[in-house]
């Protein structure tokens, strides 16, 4: 059954997306902001993870847009990676839809955790784009990292950024930068498969998801113009403030 919110929560939902789009775009973590606003706001944990991912959907076709518009996406390697992350999505999402409120809760609590560490204790982050010009894209590597990361990312989504940028910088040794972009393209092509998913199983609410996916879609081209422009450096710091609020919340302190 939909949700009937105030207008007043779905304009909250609105301005929330466009933090979260901008923060998705250049680093990753803003799911973790809007998934416990929807909660916050009556929907349950199950439909909030299939409600994001309408927002999740649009945000990226923005992004998307704006870095094919700039001639930053590189459409070969896109390809390589988009296919077994699709494949891992739709086992993700297929799960999703069998996990109770209460099992997807303490899920997601971990999962938080989990990305925060993978980020903090990444040493990838450390290395400079001439350092990662020579990726590893061969398939015995490429094939289980991507399988990975869509099945996360069909299954919760929240935090998904954190697991891609490690996966492309630390394993496949991509540029950060290039990884930034190659984690919007990524997310754009196996989503619409994830989402089907949900919504044949009912958990997404049209109302609240779209006001969401508006906010998020202006983060996101406005995001993704930063990040072209900033750079490395933008991305590290913004993952860094958005790993920090992360922990803090899984310790109690707000």
């Amino acid at each position: 059954m939909e949700a009937s919110l105030p207008p007043w929560a779905l304009l909250a939902l609105c301005v929330a997306g466009v933090f979260a789009g901008f923060i998705n775009v250049v680093a990753g973590g803003g799911s973790l902001l809007t998934m416990p606003l929807m909660i916050f706001l009556g929907l349950p944990d199950a439909a909030a993870n299939g409600t994001a991912r309408v927002a999740i959907l649009v945000q990226n076709i923005s992004a998307f847009a704006r870095y094919r518009r700039a001639g930053r996406v590189d459409t070969a390697l896109a390809m390589k990676l988009c296919v077994p992350a699709i494949v891992g999505a739709i086992g993700g999402a297929a799960l999703a839809a069998f996990i109770g409120d209460a099992g997807f809760r303490a899920l997601l609590s971990w999962v938080m955790l989990g990305c925060a560490l993978l980020v903090i204790f990444n040493p990838a982050m450390g290395r400079t784009e001439s350092e990662a010009a020579q990726p590893r894209l061969d398939p015995a590597r490429l094939w289980p990292v991507l399988l990975l990361i869509g099945f996360y990312g069909g299954l919760v989504q929240a935090g998904v950024g954190y697991l891609i940028l490690f996966g492309f910088t630390y394993v496949l040794r991509l540029g950060l930068v290039e990884a930034n972009i190659m984690k919007v393209v990524v997310v754009a092509a196996y989503t619409p498969l994830a989402l089907v998913v949900f919504i044949s199983q009912g958990m997404v609410e049209w109302v609240p998801g779209l006001c969401l996916a508006a906010g998020q879609a202006a983060g996101a081209w406005i995001g993704a113009a930063a990040a072209m422009e900033r750079g490395a450096q933008l991305i590290r710091g913004i993952l860094a403030v958005v790993v920090a609020a992360s922990a803090a919340k899984l310790m109690g302190f707000y």
